[in-house]
């Protein structure tokens, strides 16, 4: 029985969309972020919205090639914009960070209980601490995104 990891999951998708006891989630905090918005820059040499998002999607596919036993980096580079800020470019990150997030939850949840405490590809680390990791990584910039949103335009 996978009770651990089904209370990963939850975790996840309340991160994701669900009741999170942190008071939001990133559906809420995205809904109504337009392109402009996403690519505001509220200080100088910070990041925005749309470069976190990116660094989500870099991250959680990071997490899913260690879930699924490689430590190779994703095949595009981390906090990169595309050439064009679009609206229609913007949806394609949302669609892309939602897809992360359901590519992710399929790795976590082929991961035994019985396998938390075994090492990742990653030197140093257990699936545990790597999934662990994952969550409180993305709440961090979570609430950063809380702050760029309140603050921009």
């Amino acid at each position: 029985m996978a009770i651990e990891i089904n209370r990963i999951l939850k975790l996840f998708a309340d991160l994701q969309h669900g009741y999170c006891w942190i008071g939001t989630n990133f559906k809420e905090v995205l809904h109504g972020v337009d392109a402009s918005l996403a690519a505001d820059v509220v200080l100088p040499d910070a990041n925005n919205i749309w470069k976190l998002t990116a660094h989500i999607i870099y991250w959680r596919t990071t997490v899913v090639n260690r879930l699924t036993g490689s430590d190779n980096p994703p095949p595009f580079k981390d906090f990169v914009l595309p050439n064009e800020l679009t609206e229609a470019t913007w949806k394609r990150t949302l669609q892309d960070f939602e897809a992360a997030y359901h590519a992710l939850r399929a790795a976590i949840h082929n991961i035994k209980d019985e396998q938390l405490d075994k090492p990742s590809p990653k030197e140093g680390q257990t699936f545990y601490q790597l999934i662990m990791g994952c969550l409180q990584h993305d709440a961090y910039h979570l609430g950063q995104m809380v702050l760029l949103k309140k603050g921009g335009k």
